[in-house]
């Protein structure tokens, strides 16, 4: 006697056709939508209740501003709406015979509000959210306290989020105001602003980022540097430095020049660096003393006396440095860091 097939078997492809063509009836579009059979997100449910039908219960989660996805029991007729998706929660999907999941195709991007937010911009850019360049709402520490974000969700593949940006209102008076706080990272139009390196080092283990990407331009100098660290050992060695503990790391092979990099520097990591001896161009990050707080920002990169990057009151550097090589600030000059 053969195996008895159980019937729920057949019902798969017509679910998908009958859900399809009721979305693109709901929405009056042709959003697709697609179910998966015999699996149940577990954990995330927000509303829970009795549906005769499994339409019903996808269009409560249709017309729900929270609802990103649901479980639905054909065996008991129960309806589950769901504030996660399997494709971020993963870990949290058990196999269930008779259920079936399903995800809102008009839910909201993960990353949009403080209710959906993403643990970091490279993963909302994963994960196919991403709405371009802009800000997003995030939760590291997944601390129940969202905060937002810049993110650049186009250079390089996208994912950066924005640590330090100094676009110079004025040219005068330029200030600093240090911050312990990562979630200060909200208020990254305040050119003053700087997040030290305790500050950053908890990002870091919270949110997992392994690059580092510096970019500037000042108008007098006419020339951009825009270089990201690789992400490998060479790489994650200039983090550690910046963020835990001064090393000093070997600058050539460590990074990488993005496509509008123009610099005088980054074609000359050979002459990186100041050692403790005083010894100048020693193929190396940073410079000797500085292993303050604000070192990241502090002539990160310099070649002795010529060329810098550096992004605080008096030493505001592009590319250029004190004497002969020396550009004048202008309102608009720009400087920015970001992590992924």
């Amino acid at each position: 006697m053969g195996k008895k097939v159980q019937p729920i078997l057949f019902f798969i492809p017509l679910l998908n056709i009958f859900m399809r063509c009721f979305v693109e009836s709901k929405s009056k579009c042709s959003t697709g939508i697609s179910s998966e059979m015999g699996i149940e997100l577990q954990g995330f449910d927000f509303k829970s209740f009795q549906s005769a039908e499994l339409r019903s219960c996808f269009s409560m989660c249709l017309d729900n501003g929270i609802c990103q996805s649901i479980n639905y029991d054909t065996q008991i007729f129960h309806c589950q709406l769901n504030n996660e998706t399997k494709r971020r929660r993963p870990e949290r999907v058990r196999l269930k015979h008779y259920s079936v999941y399903m995800e809102n195709p008009k839910r909201a991007k993960i990353g949009s509000s403080a209710i959906f937010a993403g643990h970091s911009c490279k993963e909302i850019k994963d994960l196919g959210e991403s709405r371009g360049d802009g800000e997003y709402w995030i939760d590291p520490g997944n601390t129940g306290q969202p905060f937002t974000v810049y993110c650049d969700m186009t250079t390089d593949g996208g994912g950066w989020t924005l640590i330090k940006r100094s676009n110079l209102p004025t040219t005068s008076s330029l200030l600093s105001v240090e911050r312990n706080d990562y979630r200060f990272l909200s208020n990254y139009k305040d050119y003053k602003q700087l997040i030290v390196s305790s500050g950053l080092l908890q990002l870091r283990k919270d949110m997992g980022f392994h690059q580092l990407r510096f970019r500037c331009r000042k108008k007098s100098i006419n020339r951009t540097l825009h270089i990201m660290t690789t992400d490998d050992n060479a790489g994650h060695k200039v983090l550690d430095h910046f963020f835990a503990t001064t090393t000093w790391p070997t600058a050539c092979n460590s990074f990488e020049r993005l496509p509008d990099d123009t610099s005088i520097l980054a074609r000359n990591c050979l002459k990186w660096g100041l050692d403790n001896n005083g010894k100048t161009e020693v193929n190396r990050w940073g410079r000797k003393g500085a292993t303050g707080t604000q070192r990241v920002y502090w002539e990160a990169i310099l070649w002795g006396s010529k060329h810098s990057f550096s992004l605080i009151p008096t030493y505001y550097f592009c590319d250029d440095y004190t004497g002969a090589t020396y550009g004048k600030l202008s309102v608009g000059d720009i400087w920015e860091i970001f992590v992924r």
